[in-house]
């Protein structure tokens, strides 16, 4: 999984296989100079997400040292896309369930529903530079645009979408064999 990993003495985070990941170097960067974290959280907490499969700014929030409401209005403002209230967002099943809820994951994006002019409205934690968006729009087939959520959003609504097909599939939601 390239999405997080130690950051190095230049402040460049690295990705799982060592290779620096330019989305998190770009983020970082956008947390400490907004002044939203100091560098030896962000560097601690960089450290605790590269064992793991949480995003720096989810171990950051659980710790309380990133408020995530904050986040997203500067990650929005940076980036200039509209916030995707993820809670309260409909989730188009069939877009989603296309692709595995790890790649969502390990990558930090979803595809939320079809948007204006058919295109996906994508929510993303990371800045959607050339690169990622050719990729998104790749994968799903569809040309995309974006609004901003928190890692913590993504996780939470990529884990209820498929939880919520899991619970579907049982009559009762318990027990039992899928239909």
């Amino acid at each position: 999984m390239a999405h997080h990993g130690p950051v190095q003495d230049d402040g460049e985070m690295v990705a799982a296989g060592g290779e620096p990941s330019m989305q998190d170097a770009a983020f970082a960067a956008l947390l400490v100079e907004s002044g939203l974290v100091g560098r030896a959280d962000l560097e601690e907490a960089a450290a605790l997400a590269g064992n793991s499969d949480r995003h720096v700014d989810e171990i950051l929030i659980e710790r309380g040292l990133l408020d995530p409401r904050a986040l997203v209005k500067v990650v929005a403002t940076a980036w200039r896309l509209p916030i995707v209230p993820l809670s309260r967002s409909r989730i188009d099943r069939g877009i989603f369930f296309r692709w595995s809820a790890e790649l969502y994951l390990a990558e930090n994006w979803m595809p939320v529903h079809e948007g204006r002019e058919g295109r996906v409205l994508v929510a993303t934690a990371r800045i959607p530079d050339a690169d990622r968006t050719a990729r998104i729009a790749a994968i799903l087939a569809s040309q995309v645009e974006f609004g901003v959520a928190t890692s913590s959003e993504i996780r939470a609504a990529v884990l209820r979408t498929t939880n919520e097909r899991r619970t579907r599939r049982r009559p009762f939601g318990f027990g039992g064999r899928g239909r």
